[in-house]
């Protein structure tokens, strides 16, 4: 592990450990988030090609979108900015079904579900997690794969199949 404690990079909300990235104050007001019908969230694992697909989408478009970083990314400042965006905002999250805002269920917003091999996405992980200085390092491929497998590492247990959106 990293010389800095995981206490300092990683805290829990709701049983789901996230880094300390996502301040606990931003997790706590999702629910207060105001999404908007035209809205699209694009949901992933995390190092499954979220950025990627974005791209792509935003070609797709032949008028204004805005690409927004991870909606659980930052402070509760976070949502006011999110708010003062023009419309089609394009959504990532790493956040499961139970834990978006209520909004995008209720207004029907659309929902892209980005899916990767696990073992590319396990490789891709391990080297995020090695090259990172906000999580914990874990410097061995075997003691990373078997956190991986347990959904012990950061992003994992908050993550499940999105589909009554």
């Amino acid at each position: 592990m990293s010389t800095q404690s995981q206490a300092d990079l990683i805290h829990m909300f709701k049983g789901i450990p996230f880094t300390t990235r996502s301040s606990l104050e931003l997790l706590k007001s999702l629910d207060t988030f105001d999404a908007r019908e035209d809205d699209v969230l694009l949901v992933s694992y995390p190092k499954s090609g979220t950025h990627w697909l974005a791209q792509i989408i935003m070609q797709l478009y032949t008028n204004q979108v805005t690409l927004t970083s991870p909606i659980e990314f930052g402070d509760i400042l976070k949502l006011e900015e999110l708010k003062n965006l023009s419309s089609r905002r394009i959504i990532p999250t790493h956040l499961d079904y139970n834990m978006l805002p209520m909004n995008f269920k209720n207004k029907g917003c659309k929902a892209i579900y980005i899916i990767r091999n696990p073992k590319d996405t396990a490789v891709s992980m391990y080297h995020y997690y090695k090259d990172n200085p906000y999580l914990p390092t874990i410097d061995k491929w075997t003691t990373f794969l078997e956190l991986f497998l347990k959904g012990d590492e950061c992003g994992s247990k908050s993550h499940c199949l999105c589909t009554d959106i």
